[in-house]
């Protein structure tokens, strides 16, 4: 789609500390394969006073003072997530929404998004569609927050080695005006490939029947034992490649008008490999550099990335920058941004 009229107003951030991966290394958390293909420098961890939602509060406050925008402005707010949240049987969104928003968000709706790693772009193409539906609605509030803690999950090992799990939380405000206007997005869907993060496993009754830590890497070979291998990866490939073709075509974007792009914090040889040389795109342009300090941080790592852009000083009014997310299920979706003034 085409975001006509449609602004990042701000966007706010909050990192825990991070921890060296030579720490984990040197203990065994860590295999010395993966970093030598990954080449992480640290991992953002986040202690036991930080839950996914309270780190989600403090991003969302941030991003709505940076944005300037007032809270009774807010006419949605969506929240995504991968993993645990806090509390069984209860609603993040709401609680983000009473924190931020309170009294002054009566009239707007709080849901979750769960694209898994896609979660944050999911959710600003489905606000900035909320948005284009009435023009009296101003804002948007879009947050995403996770910790990835034993014994449920284990940061290291739980994924595929291509990826090292990092704690925090990110929010943007989609408004009327701002800094960087929003061009286009787009989303694919294959779900086809869902079962790549279920495996062969019956569905259980309660969180954790199958056995903590969970282990998707088992569940990815019990999927893949069905699939040819080349049929697999020209899926995989061909939804990035529509996500982003599209995107760039609705924002009259060539690859090379570029100025930068932002990808998941995936380990530096997975994301040239799978992303940027299919994509014509070179790892100098991206925010790898600052990415390679934090790991993978959920669904955060196109809203951290762009808010480190902006910060840097080196963004100047015309620049375009492209944001990849890539969820579990499986989505792709790709958006255009174009800078537009200082944050």
């Amino acid at each position: 789609m085409r975001a006509d009229g449609l602004y990042v107003a701000g966007i706010g951030t909050w990192l825990p500390p991070a921890v060296s991966v030579r720490d984990a290394l040197a203990d065994g958390r860590y295999d010395p394969a993966d970093q030598e293909k990954n080449e992480y420098v640290s991992i953002t961890v986040a202690g036991d006073e930080d839950p996914p939602p309270e780190m989600a509060v403090r991003a969302a406050r941030e991003a709505l003072i940076r944005s300037g925008i007032p809270a009774a402005d807010i006419a949605l707010v969506l929240h995504g997530s991968l993993w645990y949240q806090g509390t069984d049987f209860w609603p993040a969104a709401s609680y983000i929404h009473r924190s931020v928003l309170g009294d002054a968000g009566r009239h707007a709706p709080a849901m979750e998004v769960h694209q898994m790693s896609n979660g944050s772009l999911a959710a600003v193409e489905l606000a900035a569609s909320y948005l284009a539906a009435a023009p009296h609605r101003r804002a948007a509030l879009i947050t995403t927050a996770d910790r990835l803690v034993l014994p449920g999950f284990d940061r290291w090992r739980s994924d595929l080695p291509g990826i090292v799990y990092g704690d925090g939380a990110a929010a943007v405000v989609l408004a009327r005006d701002g800094f960087a206007r929003l061009l286009s997005l787009s989303t694919v869907t294959d779900s086809t490939l869902e079962g790549m993060y279920r495996g062969d496993r019956p569905f259980g009754t309660v969180a954790g029947h199958a056995g903590y830590p969970l282990d998707n890497r088992a569940r990815r070979t019990e999927f893949a034992a069905a699939w040819d291998v080349a049929e697999l990866g020209r899926r995989i490939g061909s939804g990035l490649a529509d996500a982003v073709g599209q995107a760039l075509a609705e924002a009259d974007t060539k690859a090379a008008d570029l100025r930068w792009s932002v990808f998941p914090n995936l380990g530096v040889t997975t994301l040239q490999r799978a992303y940027l040389e299919p994509l014509g795109l070179d790892l100098a342009s991206t925010t790898w550099e600052w990415g390679r300090r934090t790991g993978h941080v959920g669904a955060a790592d196109q809203l951290i990335g762009l808010r480190r852009i902006a910060d840097s000083g080196q963004a100047v009014p015309g620049d375009r920058v492209l944001l990849v997310g890539i969820g579990a299920g499986f989505s792709w979706t790709g958006a255009v941004v174009e800078f537009t003034g200082q944050q």
